[in-house]
């Protein structure tokens, strides 16, 4: 147990080293992670995800680790944040910030500390199916906010940032027009020579080798549309990335 002069909340912490917080106590991981490990923790990740859960737990005689999953719709987990801590560096119920993942998470954990008698521990827990996790993190650790919309554009090679009016211009492999009917949204288009390689043979015979290379394969995750698709009362033809400033 601690004391208060060594943190802001020890009844809260005291508490939380007696079970498996942050999952919830009904949730069926709660019975493998160790009651120890996790004092306090805090998320602060997008609205998108409509689950936050605890993905991995290792505990070696060396080091604490623990990794955060989100999971948005039927997409497929994205790692939000994770932490981890050599044992001989550990400092029971101090707050350290965890080490992001996605732009769109931040966090604050607290460990327990670790008894002598404390084994071995590796877990790592996946949604089944139909979206279920056996370790979803108890509401009152989740801090949800609205998304950004895009806040800089950033040169990858340089490291520089773009401010002021920013031109975005195309080559031979794609080119970038405003939407005609969507306000705020550039469309990039890929060159009919380009959509060809990635469209025509893919969508008869969809297998490894037919489908040529795709100059732009995604945008944040947002793949080319392989057939022409309405969005917004408009017809989006094949081959088209969108992307949405806001």
């Amino acid at each position: 147990m601690i004391s208060p002069t060594n943190t802001i909340s020890p009844e809260w912490q005291n508490e939380n080293v007696l079970r498996a917080y942050p999952v919830a106590d009904d949730a069926p991981a709660a019975s493998l992670v160790p009651a120890w490990l996790i004092a306090d923790l805090r998320v602060t990740c997008s609205d998108e995800y409509d689950v936050v859960y605890l993905s991995s737990v290792y505990v070696s005689p060396t080091l604490l680790s623990v990794g955060i999953s989100g999971l948005r719709g039927t997409n497929p987990p994205v790692g939000l944040l994770t932490k981890t801590v050599t044992r001989d560096e550990l400092e029971p119920f101090r707050t350290y910030s965890m080490d992001s993942l996605s732009p769109a998470a931040s966090g604050a954990i607290s460990f327990g500390e670790v008894p002598a008698w404390a084994e071995p521990v590796k877990l790592s827990f996946t949604p089944d199916a139909h979206g279920n996790v056996p370790s979803t993190i108890v509401q009152s650790a989740i801090v949800r906010v609205k998304t950004p919309g895009v806040t800089k554009i950033v040169d990858p090679y340089h490291g520089t940032e773009a401010t002021g009016i920013v031109d975005l211009s195309g080559n031979s492999e794609f080119r970038t027009s405003l939407h005609p009917s969507i306000p705020n949204t550039i469309v990039v288009t890929l060159s009919d020579m380009y959509r060809d390689l990635t469209t025509s043979v893919c969508d008869a015979v969809p297998s490894f080798g037919t489908c040529g290379e795709t100059p732009v394969k995604s945008i944040n995750g947002v793949t080319p549309t392989l057939e022409p698709t309405e969005v917004g009362g408009a017809t989006v033809p094949a081959g088209v990335i969108f992307i949405n400033f806001r």
